[in-house]
């Protein structure tokens, strides 16, 4: 309801700047073996490969082997009994992932497991060499970022071992934090002192789409930008093109919402001034909902707290340059320090 009620120009508390990192495919290896909480494991990496950005992406743990003679194939079944030299096939290995041979590059999904040096596939793959290298990849979805080196992911990742390796695959998506609201409301830069001689500018998200189409492995600056809705609940992720070469930080402004305060110490991101308009609008939302004993909060939030708040605004607003009001108001008096220069008349010699 206070946001809703926001004065023409925003709420200026509303139009943070967003720091993001723009990060290529990062590998490591597992410090220690994961630990695994319910519904959730906490991974620890050697590196610093971990960005905020990361949420929603799977991370991979890379096991390989090598195959102990040639694999069997069952005409009848329709199915490939694979042997390989190490007891890889444990811990949180599962029905439903896949082995590569490296020699061929195929790939065979597990339709059974027998024991910890043997499995069953469900195609013929009698064709691959005694020897030839075996890898396995088991991938977790992570949930959130605890450090640089820390992730939390879903599901049990506790049977993976230490110094297994972890990839993060880079796909130039990017997840933006959980307040952005879905619009931006400004440019698009490279961090100060970057020295990337290229500019990022905003594009659609279709456009983009449409430069990945035939192109898989280009990497370098990022040049164009756009945002669209994830699949998490009430996240967006910014897309770019290409996929970026290192890591690189960007900066834009972005209209900020509130998100779930479900702990006793979250607090509200309007900051400490807005705390009695804020408190008077959940007294007065609890009047309307009928609670007698908080009678006349409405009149106190419309007529005192609110106005207060919206001269608080005001007041935040710089002092120089003009208006810095948030151009998508429908008034027409807002202007910027642009609208007020006068270009000096020049007499021809």
């Amino acid at each position: 309801m206070f946001l809703g009620d926001a004065p023409p120009e925003g709420w200026r508390f509303q139009q943070p700047t967003a720091s993001l990192v723009m990060w290529p495919t990062s590998s490591s290896t597992a410090n220690g073996a994961p630990s695994y909480v319910s519904p959730s494991s906490t991974i620890t990496a050697d590196a610093s490969i971990f960005h905020d950005s990361m949420v929603g992406h799977n991370i991979d743990f890379t096991v390989t082997s090598t195959a102990d003679g040639t694999p069997t194939y069952t005409t009848v079944e329709g199915t490939t009994v694979i042997d390989v030299d190490d007891a890889i096939f444990s811990g949180v290995f599962a029905i439903g992932q896949t082995i590569t041979f490296s020699a061929t590059g195929n790939a065979y999904t597990v339709t059974s497991i027998t024991d910890t040096t043997t499995v069953i596939v469900n195609s013929d793959a009698s064709g691959e060499a005694d020897g030839d290298t075996v890898t396995i990849t088991r991938n977790y979805v992570i949930t959130s970022i605890t450090s640089a080196v820390v992730a939390i992911v879903t599901g049990d990742a506790s049977g993976e071992a230490d110094q297994a390796a972890i990839t993060v695959t880079a796909d130039g998506n990017y997840t933006l934090p959980s307040a952005f609201s879905g619009e931006y409301s400004g440019v698009i830069t490279y961090t100060s002192g970057s020295s990337i001689g290229a500019f990022i500018q905003w594009d659609s998200e279709g456009n983009i789409r449409r430069l990945r189409e035939n192109v898989t492995t280009q990497t370098g600056y990022p040049t164009r930008a756009a945002i669209r809705k994830k699949d998490l609940a009430r996240r967006w992720e910014l897309i770019v093109y290409p996929t970026p070469a290192s890591d690189y930080t960007v900066e834009f402004p972005y209209e900020l919402h509130f998100t779930a305060l479900s702990a006793t110490t979250d607090l509200h991101p309007a900051g400490v001034k807005y705390d009695e308009a804020i408190i008077a609008a959940c007294e007065s939302y609890a009047e309307m909902k009928g609670q007698d004993a908080l009678e006349g909060r409405v009149t106190y939030y419309e007529q005192k707290a609110l106005p207060a708040a919206r001269r608080i605004n005001r007041r935040s607003t710089p002092k120089k340059l003009g208006s810095l009001l948030n151009r998508r108001t429908p008034l027409s008096n807002l202007q910027d320090w642009r609208d007020r220069i006068n270009s000096p008349d020049v007499t021809q010699p």
